[in-house]
């Protein structure tokens, strides 16, 4: 709870001004508060209840149109509610006991609603009556869109007023059955715990973290950041208690525990895993060391999506660039592709002043000059490589092969790096016999159009060939983040799991596909539902993932759950199998097994 100054007095403030209804809001800690503002902006008469009387004291600094008509330490003031809210912290014993008092002073008839999302509203009836629905969301700064859970003993006269108050309010009601964590709030949980537990581990800084949540899955801001706009208190509590229901859920990275012990809450004590002052964060980034050039003469090899992308990228970031592949037919396949994406935006520049990477070198700076970028098969290019970037098939062996010809014929110099996007860095290069000059070099796809390159460097990756990389990053126009060498890296130990999880909720009948997805991009704030993301993924890529996290003692990721291994098996792949993505599937499933296939829903 944020402090605020003392004082021994409750107050109460009367606003003449008529309001449509009434609601109750008990607890004005950072919920309660959020959740009073809220609803006092958007016309409401509210009456904020809470037995502190230095928080009493907070709301009332408020300004007059955050702050609530009436603001008092006594229960009984709930009488006068048309709706009660009860915002106090998770901790399920607090919940029952403050539920069990405001029941003595609502009206009979007068819907409640619980903030709990750790605790299903079964338990919670016996304490607070008839009418329970429970209000769970993951922030309430941003309350937009809810998801509402009915309780067993609410009338379908309690459920329409309380629909009609949150329309009043302006915020959006996704029904959903009573599951603890729900759907949004329980699944964005879990990930934003797995990020903490990346800081809490070493393996990566907060700031990295975010920056590739932000980058990698278009989120507005990074998951560690939206644990300080929760309140990592209010997270901690939450998780404690997910946690001990198992269901897929860790127990909170200890490093909640230590920020909160120091009284780094998050957004509302200004420091968290960010701090909140006038200096903006992007300040502390770390610059690119300008003393490590990084050579000019750059060989991708491959001749998949992702050479291509990255030996785009390469040309547009001014390196002198060779796909190599493994035929000459792929050559030229590849070379057709990278003439395509170039010419494709070449119409839109304004200059190619940014591709003059040589000034000595009498080099024509055009983007389609033959001496710019070249694909081909011979595979004496290495020799003369300043950079080599391996983006072959996602095959352990297949890559320790590549490396161990690397180790013999290139320059001994030269940076090596791999694009695996799930194989540990070091199994893969370690044949090279030159750990100094190794890295990981993870792009997204598209790499042409993706920002995000995950920089992994191996245990004995030398500070210079680091710096290296980071200067080739920065000249691709790229943001690199650096973590350590394990499976996933940062994005994908976080996303993987993430969209199993939506998975297993999928076919335990606890949401429709339509329902998840909507929740998550409404209520979640996401930019895609996890069913069309993992359609755009690829279920193939998505279980190849999912299992080598499984395997990967560090992570405790879960296994794939059944619902991707059979969508797998039956060919039914996402958007690369057109008409044969998750929904298609579940739909089908449903249909066999229903008598009536027509009505059947997915």
């Amino acid at each position: 709870m944020a402090e605020y100054a003392h004082t021994d007095t409750p107050a109460d403030t009367t606003d003449p001004t008529p309001h449509p209804f009434t609601v109750a809001v008990v607890g004005l800690g950072g919920t309660g508060l959020a959740l009073a503002r809220r609803l006092t902006r958007a016309g409401l008469d509210v009456i904020g209840v809470d037995d502190d009387p230095a928080v009493l004291a907070g709301a009332l600094r408020l300004g007059p149109r955050d702050r609530p008509r009436t603001l008092t330490r006594l229960p009984a003031a709930v009488a006068a509610a048309d709706l009660v809210i009860e915002a106090v912290p998770e901790p399920a014993n607090l919940k029952r006991a403050v539920l069990g008092a405001l029941r003595e002073h609502r009206r009979p008839g007068t819907p409640v609603l619980t903030t709990a999302l750790a605790t299903p509203l079964g338990e919670l009836q016996d304490a607070a009556g008839a009418d329970l629905f429970a209000l769970r969301f993951l922030r309430a700064d941003a309350l937009d869109a809810v998801e509402l859970a009915r309780g067993p003993r609410a009338s379908d006269a309690a459920a329409a007023r309380v629909g009609e108050i949150l329309a009043a309010a302006g915020i959006k009601a996704h029904q959903v059955g009573d599951r603890a964590g729900s759907l949004a709030p329980g699944l964005l949980l879990g990930l934003l715990n797995e990020a903490a537990w990346m800081v809490h581990d070493g393996y990566a800084s907060a700031e990295d973290v975010d920056t590739a949540v932000r980058l990698g899955c278009g989120w507005s801001e990074g998951p560690l950041a939206s644990l300080d706009a929760i309140g990592l208190d209010t997270a901690r509590d939450i998780l404690a208690g997910l946690g001990d229901l198992g269901w897929g859920h860790r127990a909170p990275a200890p490093v909640l525990d230590e920020l909160v012990a120091q009284g780094a809450l998050g957004v509302k004590s200004g420091r968290g895993f960010h701090s909140y002052g006038v200096r903006a964060a992007s300040a502390d980034r770390r610059a690119v060391s300008p003393t490590a050039p990084p050579g000019c003469n750059v060989v991708v090899i491959g001749s998949g999506t992702m050479a291509t992308g990255i030996a785009e990228a390469c040309v547009r970031g001014g390196f002198r660039t060779t796909l190599l592949a493994r035929s000459q037919e792929k050559a030229a396949a590849a070379a057709e592709r990278i003439e395509f994406g170039l010419q494709r935006t070449a119409a839109g520049s304004d200059s190619d002043s940014d591709f003059d990477f040589d000034s000595d070198s009498g080099a024509n700076n055009s983007l389609d000059a033959p001496d710019r970028w070249t694909a081909t098969s011979d595979r004496s290019v290495l020799a003369a490589a300043d950079i080599v970037m391996e983006a072959v098939v996602e095959d352990l062996e297949v890559k320790r092969q590549l490396f161990a010809e690397l180790g013999r014929v290139c320059a001994p110099n030269t940076l090596l790096a791999t694009s695996t996007s799930s194989l540990p860095v070091g199994a893969c290069t370690e044949t090279a016999g030159r750990p100094a000059q190794i890295l990981g070099l993870h792009f997204f796809n598209p790499a042409p159009l993706m920002n995000l390159v995950e920089l992994v460097p191996g245990e004995h990756t030398s500070a210079h060939t680091l710096a290296r990389a980071r200067a080739v990053v920065e000249r691709l126009g790229k943001q690199a983040v650096e973590c350590g060498d394990r499976t996933g890296f940062i994005v994908n130990a976080l996303l993987f799991p993430y969209l199993n999880r939506a998975l297993d909720l999928l076919d335990a009948g606890e949401a429709t596909v339509a329902t998840l997805d909507l929740a998550l991009k409404s209520v979640g704030g996401q930019p895609l539902g996890p069913v069309r993301l993992l359609d755009t993924v690829g279920t193939d890529v998505a279980l190849e993932v999912q299992r080598r996290l499984h395997e990967d003692p560090r992570l405790k990721a879960q296994a794939p759950v059944p619902l991707l291994e059979q969508l797998v098996a039956a060919h039914h792949l996402g958007r690369k199998s057109a008409g044969k993505g998750v929904r298609a599937f579940l739909t089908a499933r449903a249909a066999a097994a229903s008598a009536t296939p027509a009505t059947a829903a997915v």
